[in-house]
């Protein structure tokens, strides 16, 4: 039997030709709206699409945002690992994350709309060395995160088709970022929506096929009776009863709350989704966040209760790949039992839609990575410490230079993750040790009065260095010999030790050194950053407007605060403590009727969530599609230019400001 479940040619030709075929439609999407809705690409749209995006469009991409390839294949991964609890704790912490980080999200709307980074606040509140402290942990989070988006990738493609590693590590961002450099963030968000579309789709097929009309499971009851069965033939040591079909496994606990905490760095220190925020308009924010995060959990729900199950379930069918063993300690960490279920229940087409679905989640998740560094770039070392005085023009040269730059980097670090043999698993809680401690660092200066430089260049490295030796340290205790080695630093309660120790020592230290001498920062001086950001002379009139929090959108935004805290509050003690820690207390083991109907809710989720998702942003923009279809068959006049000039935009960005100064002075 091969090595691979497919040839050469079929990774070449979806990374290629689906990389060729979107960066051909995202360019045609961006000439058509500069061409039809005078939306031309300036500094601000490049880097904030203008600050209004919609709500149906938000929840697209924060459903991309959260689906690397290591959703996919982490989610069946945890499934195929510890039964069915697996996918239920990896959906929840997830979804946990997107509404603790709608939080931020809304304040950022707040307190500070005219920001193009998030790190400009740090700039502000807490001047140079607070800047740079900040910068060294998002720009390394931004890294980190690309290199594991590129990891999972192109190990998923190679492992299956056989590809070359390093030319799958290279070819996976060139289509991003040729559409990038065209596009810029709204290209990304359109991008994303399109993508998304796709995965919906093929998760659908997947669960619909699995419960429904597959030969091999075709009804949840035959699913149920196969894990049965799996419990006796292959006992899952760490669960009760070793069955497949229970809460009560405590190694799925550790690990799941490690990716809690791991997750304080790559989502909030990831400058990939506060810009999706800075985007984002005030009024859509919330319900863009708060629908992105319950459509998004859907996806490894569902994917995970069919296709992990799924792998699982086969393991004694002579259909699947490793059939009469289950997947080795190497192919279960490359995640093959999501592609190797596909293969068994649709064939060599199963597969390749398994490495389509990876291609596009490493895509659509990239280009956003692309966007934030090009953009930190851009406006936090460029011009801030080099060209104070830059043009529209110049920072659009920049940001496209950065584009391509940062490209060619991560697909060199994605080589080397490769070759060194670094697992996606072990990066992921890694970065939540190195760079976990800024959590505190960002919560601070959006929430906390007092917080002070000394807190933030201090107090984050200080938590940085006691999460490390924590881990090490711990390692050394948990290692059968005593060793500190790659393998010891893998086990599941040292990075669970260093998670803890980093995050939480962190919220200490930040809290300590501000008592020293605290700030007493006044929030409200945060409606005046849209000066100190300075809107670039490019800018057009609905650009600056939405620079500006409006009054009654302060209101909004208020409330919105009020409602987020209550449901993540909620979504907590609900879904993370009281239901499995119940089950777990009880040993509970599912029966058939509580398993039959779990898997029906799965089902009805997942279609709503991919109808919202893939309808709701048509429903939205249904006006100016109307529009562009009625230009292109010329039943409307093309205008033949902007409704301002650079030389009016830039003639009302100044009048603006003064006038707005002037008020500001005379409160």
């Amino acid at each position: 039997m091969s090595d691979f479940l497919l040839s050469q040619g079929y990774g070449y030709g979806i990374v290629l030709g689906f990389g060729a075929l979107f960066s051909v439609l995202m360019i045609a999407i961006s000439w058509v709206m500069a061409k039809f809705l005078n939306q031309k690409q300036d500094s601000e749209r490049f880097t904030t699409a203008s600050r209004n995006v919609k709500q149906g469009l938000i929840s697209s991409a924060v459903v991309s945002s959260w689906t690397w390839p290591a959703t996919l294949l982490t989610s069946n991964l945890w499934t195929y690992s510890y039964g069915i609890v697996g996918a239920y704790w990896y959906s929840v912490t997830g979804c946990f994350q997107i509404l603790l980080f709608t939080l931020v999200a809304i304040e950022i709307k707040l307190k500070c709309p005219g920001i193009h980074t998030i790190a400009e606040l740090e700039q502000v509140r807490f001047g140079k060395w607070g800047h740079i402290c900040y910068l060294f942990y998002s720009l390394g989070t931004n890294v980190i995160v690309s290199g594991m988006i590129l990891l999972g990738g192109s190990q998923g493609i190679a492992y299956t088709t056989g590809m070359n590693l390093i030319a799958a590590c290279f070819l996976l961002p060139v289509s991003v970022c040729v559409y990038t450099l065209f596009g810029g963030l709204q290209a990304t968000f359109l991008s994303d929506w399109s993508h998304t579309i796709i995965i919906y789709v093929m998760v659908l097929v997947s669960i619909v096929t699995v419960y429904c009309t597959s030969e091999l499971f075709g009804s949840p009851d035959k699913m149920y009776d196969l894990l049965m069965d799996m419990s006796k033939s292959f006992p899952l040591e760490s669960s009760a009863n070793g069955s497949y079909l229970t809460f009560a496994n405590k190694d799925v606990i550790l690990t799941a709350w490690n990716a809690l905490l791991g997750g304080a760095a790559t989502v909030f220190m990831d400058p990939s989704y506060s810009q999706k925020a800075i985007a984002a308009g005030s009024k859509q924010v919330m319900r863009g966040y708060i629908m992105g995060g319950i459509c998004w959990l859907a996806i490894p729900l569902g994917l995970g209760t069919s296709m992990g199950l799924a792998s699982l379930s086969l393991t004694k069918n002579p259909v699947f790949f490793t059939y009469p063993n289950k997947l080795t300690d190497m192919e279960a960490g490359r995640g093959l039992s999501l592609i190797y279920a596909m293969a068994a229940i649709f064939g060599k087409s199963g597969a390749a839609c398994a490495v389509v679905m990876i291609f596009m989640s490493a895509t659509s998740a990239m280009s956003a990575e692309l966007i934030s560094c090009s953009s930190i770039l851009t406006y936090d070392f460029y011009r801030t410490y080099i060209n104070p005085k830059a043009s529209g023009k110049q920072l659009v040269f920049v940001s496209h230079l950065n584009v391509v730059g940062f490209s060619l980097c991560m697909g060199a670090l994605a080589v080397l993750f490769n070759y060194i043999g670094v697992t996606l698993g072990w990066l992921f809680s890694f970065v939540g040790i190195a760079l976990g401690p800024a959590f505190f660092g960002l919560l601070g200066m959006l929430f906390y009065k007092k917080m002070n430089t000394v807190a933030l260049v201090a107090g984050v490295p200080l938590a940085t260095i006691c999460g490390i030796v924590g881990w090490v340290a711990s390692s050394s205790h948990y290692s059968s010999d005593g060793r500190v080695d790659k393998a010891s630093l893998s086990l599941s309660e040292p990075l669970a030790f260093g998670n803890f120790i980093s995050v939480f020592s962190s919220g200490i230290f930040v809290w300590a050194f501000s008592q020293v001498k605290p700030q007493n920062w006044s929030f409200d001086e945060m409606n005046g950053l849209y000066f100190e950001t300075r809107i670039a002379d490019d800018a057009d009139s609905d650009e600056i407007e939405f620079s500006q929090v409006s009054q009654d959108s302060v209101k909004d935004l208020k409330k919105h605060v009020f409602v987020t805290k209550i449901l993540a509050f909620c979504q907590f003690v609900i879904f993370l403590i009281i239901i499995p820690l119940s089950m777990y207390g009880t040993n509970y083991i599912f029966s058939r009727k509580l398993f039959r109907g779990y898997v029906y809710i799965i089902i009805i989720w997942t279609f709503l969530a991919a109808t919202w998702i893939i309808l709701y942003p048509l429903y939205e923009s249904n006006s100016v599609l109307s529009l562009v279809f009625k230009k292109l068959l010329r039943k409307v006049p093309t205008e033949r230019s902007s409704d301002l000039s650079s030389t009016s935009a830039s003639s009302v960005v100044r009048e603006k400001l003064e006038n707005t100064i002037i008020h500001v002075k005379a409160i």
